[in-house]
């Protein structure tokens, strides 16, 4: 009986052998090729065009023309100060300038605006104004001991505020650079607009003491403003 039941085992696992289909698996066949990505980034050549300080959406027409200047780190615009027609002064007189316009005649706050454009890291930048000498008339009269300052000074920017650069109210003496606005490394990039108080109520004014004795004619300064990329400390 032992020996039987061995036998039909054997004769099983035989037929199991024989009749059976036997499965084929192939390896999975892997290929692979590299392909390429690129961007390319230039330093802009455009000029930027000036902005509406109150409201400085891109699509809101500031005033003009800008200065025209070209590259990635510019003065874009700076506005003319009219102080107005006044009687000869006879006592101390300060004098507000008058609000600028936009290309559409809306009237607008005086300001300075810069735009960094500048590839890489951020790097900052300095923004001086220096008035070049005392006003003067056309026969080189002076208007003495006359002060012209800039004050309650605001950045508004289309750009993140928390890199904003830093503005200054100053006092100028003429002949010597003041510093107005700075950004240290990090912060001003991008475009923005220092303007000096609001619309009706600038804060650019003109200080005339009474003992200038002005002639009754018209007084005029240049004012010279330049931008370095050296950083604020």
């Amino acid at each position: 009986m032992i020996k039987t039941s061995a036998l039909v085992t054997m004769t099983l696992l035989s037929g199991l052998l024989i009749g059976g289909t036997a499965t084929s698996v192939s390896a999975a066949v892997s290929k692979s090729e590299d392909s390429t990505a690129t961007a390319t980034f230039t330093d802009t050549t455009d000029p930027t065009n000036p902005i509406d300080p109150e409201d400085p959406d891109p699509s809101n027409p500031g005033p003009g023309p800008g200065t025209g200047e070209t590259g990635p780190l510019t003065i874009d615009y700076v506005s003319d100060l009219d102080f107005g027609t006044h009687d000869v002064p006879t006592a101390d007189a300060t004098y507000t300038a008058a609000d600028d316009k936009t290309t559409e005649g809306k009237a607008i706050s005086n300001f300075v605006q810069v735009t960094d454009q500048r590839s890489g890291a951020v790097k900052g930048w300095t923004l001086t104004v220096m008035q070049q000498d005392q006003f003067a008339n056309e026969s080189d009269g002076k208007l003495n001991g006359a002060a012209l300052s800039f004050s309650g000074t605001a950045i508004t920017t289309t750009n993140n505020a928390e890199k904003a650069p830093t503005t200054h109210d100053v006092t100028l003496t003429p002949g010597t650079s003041s510093v107005i606005m700075d950004a240290g490394a990090g912060a001003g990039f991008g475009t923005w607009a220092d303007k000096w108080g609001e619309t009706g109520a600038s804060k650019a004014k003109l200080d005339v003491p009474v003992a200038a004795h002005p002639d009754a004619t018209t007084y005029t300064s240049e004012l010279t403003w330049t931008l370095t990329d050296v950083p604020a400390n």
